[in-house]
């Protein structure tokens, strides 16, 4: 009897203990981050996400080869890789898969969803406005052209894949192996059903007219049912105004979360997101406004000038002079309080070698002071008189054609680029509108003299920018062609040297902006907030919010 009592008592003082130490059943307390993302996606494919939200809603949902830490780039659904410098002046990365990563339904992730992601990224059926990503792959010139199997990327077996590059990319580890555009995707369910729409046919009379017309597919991306995902959260409910995702139950690095949920909320504006958070609704804004303490960063994309060099006979001063009289101040001042007077081609927030702001690392390059605006004017002028232009040769050139995709934004930076053209430098140019169909179409055909376009990067590199006017590449819409620019871009691309490539990638800007073939004008710039309870969210610099590692800031 005293024995049981003894037992009893001791039952009691345990329990006692570990109440007071927090040890109880009770569950421990789950952590969500709210964010309010102004505009719903229109899909989180990650080969077809364009805007920020689109973006950082799929990158935490899906995960890619490698990912970007506080501490540096590490291996994410890869283990590791290794590294072979081939006798031909390609190199191949082989990555070793973990073996503990899973879709959403549970089955595991394989190399062969990576191949499968990568080549029909570059496929030309895919459309994705992310396919140069993959430039640097071996056989990408073949597989953008149509045969995305020429991408040289395979799978050894389940667990290993394989890349080869043509020569040397510095950044295939921290940007392409990190980029929400080339995470994986599955096959069955990206895929069109092929298989069942070719039983459907046979059993069908082929000469009878088919009785209704096809739907076209809905996107897989856009249905909780088929949105498979193998990042860190797995959807847990998605409506038109939102979305709701938890941590994936056998997400290898689970126990690292920070929050145990993510709920997304789609706005209309950022007067509507701010809202929310003054509310206390929501923890993150992702464009914020004008309102105090949030951060400004600019989109990848850049609002710009091309000049046809084929289609063209404006000489280097002309177009030189055409660059110089642009207010590019008042631009922005029209389009918007979001817009900024463009520094160069490449917009702040993109990075050196080092992580450091390229613009801020060499300085603007085009000359913004509002002060020094007449006197600029003033130089145009005397830079024509000098080329021998008189004010009447001027006149009396032939007018050429700035083409734009029909906007209200674009309708009015047209007509002041034809008024101040006009008034500066006596110099006519006609104005004329094309639907984005047909904009895209001229574009690719180089059927356009002037153009008024975006130039928006890929990847957080000025590379990204300015390889696209080499003369290989495909969005060379302005037929920009320089043996010089070639090789500065090339030696750039191929150099060891994370300094010497800064430096020529800074040559090679300063070389195109001379030419005056293209024309920076303005860039768009956005805000976010974070809730100053909070910490930890980290950026790619290009408009992509991960939030998996955020925590309660410390008092």
């Amino acid at each position: 009897m005293k024995r049981s009592k003894r037992l009893l008592a001791l039952a009691l003082a345990l329990c006692t203990v570990l109440a007071m130490a927090g040890c109880t059943d009770a569950e421990p307390e789950q952590m969500t981050m709210r964010a309010a993302l102004v505009d719903a996606p229109v899909t989180l494919d990650p080969a077809r996400a364009v805007t920020e939200t689109e973006k950082t809603v799929a990158a935490n949902l899906f995960e890619n080869l490698m990912k970007q830490t506080a501490a540096g780039v590490v291996g994410a659904q890869a283990s590791g890789y290794e590294y072979t410098d081939n006798m031909d002046g390609t190199e191949t990365y082989t990555f070793t898969l973990r073996n503990d990563i899973y879709w959403s339904d549970g089955k595991k992730v394989t190399a062969h969803d990576f191949v499968y992601a990568w080549q029909r990224l570059v496929d030309p059926a895919t459309a994705s406005p992310h396919a140069s990503i993959l430039n640097m792959v071996a056989g990408y010139a073949d597989a953008i052209s149509g045969d995305p199997t020429a991408l040289q990327v395979s799978a050894g077996d389940d667990r290993t894949f394989v890349v080869t590059i043509s020569g040397h990319c510095s950044y295939f580890l921290s940007v392409v192996c990190t980029a929400v555009s080339t995470m994986p995707v599955r096959a069955d369910v990206a895929s069109p059903a092929e298989s069942e729409e070719e039983n459907q046919a046979e059993q069908q009379d082929q000469t009878e007219p088919p009785e209704q017309e096809t739907q076209p597919a809905q996107d897989w991306s856009m249905d909780a049912a088929t949105l498979l995902t193998n990042g860190p959260y797995a959807v847990t409910g998605m409506t038109e105004e939102g979305m709701s995702a938890a941590a994936a139950e056998r997400y290898y690095d689970a126990r690292r979360l920070g929050p145990d949920v993510l709920e997304f909320r789609y706005t209309g504006s950022s007067e509507d997101a701010m809202a929310l958070y003054d509310a206390g609704e929501v923890d993150f804004v992702l464009d914020a406004g004008d309102v105090e303490g949030a951060v400004e960063a600019s989109s990848a994309r850049v609002s710009t000038v091309l000049i046809n060099q084929m289609a063209t006979s404006l000489s280097e001063s002309v177009r030189q002079a055409m660059s110089m009289v642009v207010d590019r101040n008042a631009l922005a001042e029209a389009v918007g309080s979001e817009y900024r007077a463009a520094d160069g081609l490449i917009p702040y927030g993109i990075v050196t070698s080092d992580g450091s702001s390229f613009r801020d690392a060499n300085g603007a390059a085009i000359d913004n002071d509002p002060e020094e605006y007449d006197a600029r004017c003033q130089e145009a002028v005397g830079l024509l008189l000098s080329a021998g232009y008189s004010t009447a040769a001027l006149e009396h050139m032939n007018p050429v054609t700035l083409l734009y995709e029909s906007n209200a934004v674009n309708v009015r930076v047209a007509q002041m680029l034809q008024a101040v053209w006009r008034d500066k430098l006596g110099i006519r140019v006609s104005i004329r509108s094309a639907s984005p169909e047909d904009m895209m179409t001229a574009l690719k055909n180089g059927e356009f003299s002037l153009a008024l376009t975006d130039v928006s990067g890929d990847r957080n590199t000025a590379l990204s920018y300015l390889n696209r006017f080499s003369s290989d590449q495909q969005e060379n819409y302005g037929q920009f062609y320089s043996n010089a620019y070639d090789m500065l871009i090339r030696v750039a691309a191929n150099s060891s040297s994370d300094t010497a490539r800064d430096a020529y990638l800074a040559d090679a800007e300063k070389m195109l902006l001379d030419s005056g073939y293209v024309i920076p004008l303005y860039n768009e710039t956005y805000t976010w907030l974070l809730r100053d309870t909070l910490t930890g969210i980290q950026t790619d610099g290009m408009g992509v919010y991960y939030f998996q590692n955020v925590v309660e800031a410390a008092s």
